[in-house]
């Protein structure tokens, strides 16, 4: 459903405020008590749930029935903002750079809708709750959400979220079934040697020898250990070793992240790390020592579930706007709520059509405010089509 210029003016306005005073995650205080007034100020209380930041809301139907959530994250990087925008960031060394403020204003815009449905003559049966989750930049606020029992309480049956896309064109909505984002595991690599003075490196076990050596050989687990047709990425992000030019040191650490499309590639990823790393440092005469946290699964779309946000999509936008998603290696906390309900993760388009748009975490990056609306009509479409469909 559509609505008045005046609330489409005050949703972008509200994005706009959001993006005036970003907040990292788990400090998203003041974010919360701005989202927070804005639903009072429009008739809707938060539910009353013990999260240290973050808002939950519901709008009930006239009519019994079903549950589904809507979801948007709310916190923001610490980037210093070059946009030079008339709303750019009043906060030094923090911005909102991945597009949250443009999430929590799309969800608020379909709540909006929602509760314009509720209100009107033939409204609806069943609840449509309304998730502002914080911390999803730190990969653990779905968790929050997850623990504090509202999916039990108002027995939600599946879950609904997007992410802006900069690399798809502004009025285009990306849908996929199946795996959308990637699991994300993190390691630390000790390798352990022999240090010495550099004149005499016969008589240590280089640990900086091996660690390169195990850098450029990590790539072989992609190239030759996993089938070209499944996406994963071993990336080592930082290199420590040593103190001065002539000392060859005894320790080298190396830290980075693994990512995985597939979930039947995750594990067999990781047991391959574990061994080449450890022969290759024996092969040296090295010990290394592996650390491995398994940080976020993949995000992984229902099939049911992408069906109805696929119609639902092409009801607001047109068929011809509605494309397969692209999937990205990225990682996405929204994946937590996979393991207790059901869902869909789509792109919203926000990228200018000639392709010179700043990508996520960039200093530059901004959001085309359009598709604020377009957003909030595809999760409010689609979050009633759910439970017109269980009413059947």
């Amino acid at each position: 459903m559509a609505y008045s210029d005046e609330v489409t003016k005050a949703l972008i306005e509200f994005r706009r405020d959001l993006h005036r005073h970003p907040e990292l995650s788990l400090q998203e205080f003041e974010t919360t008590r701005r989202i927070a007034t804005f639903l009072q100020a429009h008739g809707v209380e938060p539910l009353n749930y013990p999260l240290k930041t973050g808002v939950l809301a519901a709008i009930h139907g006239k009519h019994p029935g079903g549950a589904i959530a809507v979801r948007a994250d709310i916190d923001a990087l610490p980037i210093e903002e070059q946009t030079g925008l008339p709303y750019r960031s009043t906060i030094p060394g923090c911005m909102h750079a991945c597009g949250h403020d443009f999430h929590t204003a799309s969800v608020m815009s379909a709540l909006l809708q929602t509760k314009a449905l509720a209100e009107g003559e033939t409204s609806f049966a069943g609840t449509v709750v309304f998730v502002f989750q914080p911390a999803e930049e730190a990969g653990n606020g779905a968790d929050s959400i997850v623990d504090c029992g509202v999916f039990e309480d108002y027995n939600v049956g599946a879950i609904i979220g997007a992410h802006n896309n900069p690399l798809l064109e502004t009025g285009y909505i990306g849908v996929r079934s199946g795996a959308l984002m990637a699991s994300v595991d993190e390691f630390k690599i000790v390798i352990r040697g022999v240090g010495g003075h550099a004149a005499i490196p016969d008589r240590t076990v280089d640990p900086i020898v091996v660690g390169s050596n195990i850098v450029g050989g990590l790539q072989h687990i992609v190239s030759r250990t996993v089938s070209p047709l499944d996406s994963v990425v071993v990336t080592i992000g930082t290199f420590h070793a040593g103190t001065a030019n002539n000392i060859i040191p005894s320790e080298a650490v190396l830290e980075g992240t693994i990512r995985c499309l597939g979930t039947h590639t995750r594990q067999a990823a990781e047991d391959r790390l574990r061994k080449f790393v450890t022969d290759s440092a024996e092969a040296y005469g090295a010990v290394a020592e592996i650390e491995f946290e398994h940080v976020l699964p993949g995000v992984v779309n229902d099939p049911h579930v992408t069906d109805l946000v696929r119609e639902a999509a092409r009801e607001v936008v047109g068929s011809d706007r509605v494309v397969e998603a692209e999937p990205s290696l990225g990682g996405e906390d929204f994946s937590l709520y996979g393991r207790k309900v059901p869902g869909c993760f789509f792109w919203v388009g926000t990228g200018r059509s000639d392709g010179t748009s700043y990508g996520w975490h960039h200093p530059q990056f901004d959001v085309d405010d359009a598709m604020i609306p377009v957003a909030g009509q595809v999760f409010t479409q689609a979050a009633q089509d759910y439970l017109r469909n269980l009413g059947r």
